[in-house]
């Protein structure tokens, strides 16, 4: 009698692969996914952009309120070519954030720096002031002595993605909403923010 007895080695798996129509359909239901999730996926960096740069923002107003408020003094903002005096405007610019004593726009001697910030640079922060001053000084109290609005606009100037922070002459910032739900968010007149 012959019995055949089991192989006793590691078991051999059956061997199978994928057919080239089955590799093809693979392909296409990647490429329709990836075309549907890039987009939305740039929306979502785009818009964390802007709302991070929007909390740089708040911090940095938040530092310069409270230095004026501890050291007694009034502290400027402003955007700066040069490190060291106030630019024109805050477009591209370090901002700026010193103790102004004589109140003339420019570190002198006896002034000092507390600090010189790089905003998030994936687009533009535009300050807009009663009076069109380019700069922004916190009084010792915590109050501003000019009171606006900062506006970021992303480097593509789609408004879905623009941001602002009002202040108001507490010194303290609120965001701009987007109240009408449209997608863009509205200043404290209600209009739309726009980029152009």
């Amino acid at each position: 009698m012959d019995t055949q007895r089991p192989r006793t080695g590691p078991l051999q798996p059956d061997q199978h692969g994928l057919t080239l129509a089955e590799l093809l359909t693979a392909l296409a239901v990647l490429a329709i996914l990836l075309g549907i999730g890039i987009p939305g996926l740039g929306h979502l960096v785009a818009a964390n952009h802007a709302n991070n740069s929007m909390l740089q923002l708040r911090a940095l107003l938040g530092f310069a309120r409270q230095n004026a408020i501890t050291q007694h003094r009034e502290v400027t903002l402003c955007g700066t070519a040069d490190g060291s005096s106030c630019a024109r405007d805050w477009l591209g610019q370090p901002t700026l954030v010193f103790l102004d004593a004589n109140v003339n726009r420019r570190v002198d001697a006896g002034e000092r720096i507390l600090l010189l910030s790089e905003l998030t640079r994936r687009g533009r922060i535009r300050w807009s002031a009663s009076g069109t001053r380019a700069y922004l000084r916190y009084l010792p109290d915590g109050r501003v002595a000019e009171f606006g609005s900062f506006t970021y606009c992303p480097a593509d100037d789609d408004p879905r993605h623009a941001r602002q922070l009002i202040l108001a002459m507490t010194g303290r910032p609120r965001a701009a909403l987007d109240r009408d739900g449209d997608g863009i968010v509205e200043d404290s007149d209600g209009s739309p923010l726009n980029c152009d």
